[in-house]
């Protein structure tokens, strides 16, 4: 009975918390907090969120400390929703949860292409050590999707020179702080006017504060271990 409350208690800190962030997103995307609420119903409605809920089997007492949480994979979809970008690129595929997230934002928007670049999955990978990277991915997002298989210090600066200008670029691979910083500086000098660089774990080290502090980012946002800074 104790850890039912326990939890009980730990969600109604979560929410409360996820409502003061939905109000900082609002004004750093410039767009009415009932149009936030209304994209995170509009997943959470989906056929494509209770399949992908339905494969991961997250436990409720974990939900909103998993990938699933408002503001882990399902944030990089209502951005991607928000902003209807051409071209994404992320670092860290893993099982698949943020890329499956992206593609299904751009085939919602029917526009846009995202750019994968991982590793192949290895023993310790959170759901899957015997699976394919990004085996999350559902058949029918794959055409929107460029998976390339390698390290991002041997396949990003190839990738961004091929495709030129990027709309988005989220990092989730190797949270060193040397990668870290070498994939912000790599991509954000290919992002547009107006572009978003996202992070994950920015809690690991100082490796996004110091990149936003040495860049003059005037519009960036920390929210819980997700960082986001506007070109």
């Amino acid at each position: 009975m104790a850890d039912i409350l326990k939890s009980i208690v730990r969600t109604a800190d979560l929410i409360k918390t996820l409502i003061f962030y939905k109000r900082s997103i609002s004004k750093l995307l410039g767009v009415p907090q009932k149009e936030i609420n209304s994209v995170y119903a509009q997943l959470y409605a989906s056929k494509f969120f209770m399949d992908i809920k339905q494969k991961v089997k997250v436990p409720l007492a974990l939900y909103y400390l998993s990938m699933l949480s408002p503001l882990r994979a399902p944030l990089l979809y209502l951005i991607c929703r928000i902003t209807k970008p051409e071209i994404v690129v992320e670092t860290g595929v893993k099982d698949g949860f943020s890329s499956s997230f992206i593609l299904f934002a751009l085939e919602m928007n029917k526009k846009g292409r995202l750019y994968s670049i991982d590793l192949p999955n290895s023993q310790g990978q959170e759901l899957g050590p015997d699976k394919d990277t990004g085996w999350l991915v559902p058949e029918e997002l794959k055409p929107r999707w460029s998976l390339i298989l390698g390290s991002s210090d041997s396949k990003l600066p190839a990738l961004l020179q091929d495709i030129g200008k990027i709309d988005i670029f989220i990092h989730d691979s190797d949270h060193s702080y040397q990668n870290m910083i070498f994939e912000f500086k790599q991509s954000w000098g290919y992002l547009k006017a107006g572009g978003y660089l996202l992070s994950d774990d920015i809690t690991d080290n100082q490796a996004f504060a110091d990149f936003v502090r040495l860049n003059g980012c005037i519009n960036s946002l920390r929210l819980f271990k997700s960082g986001i800074a506007i070109r």
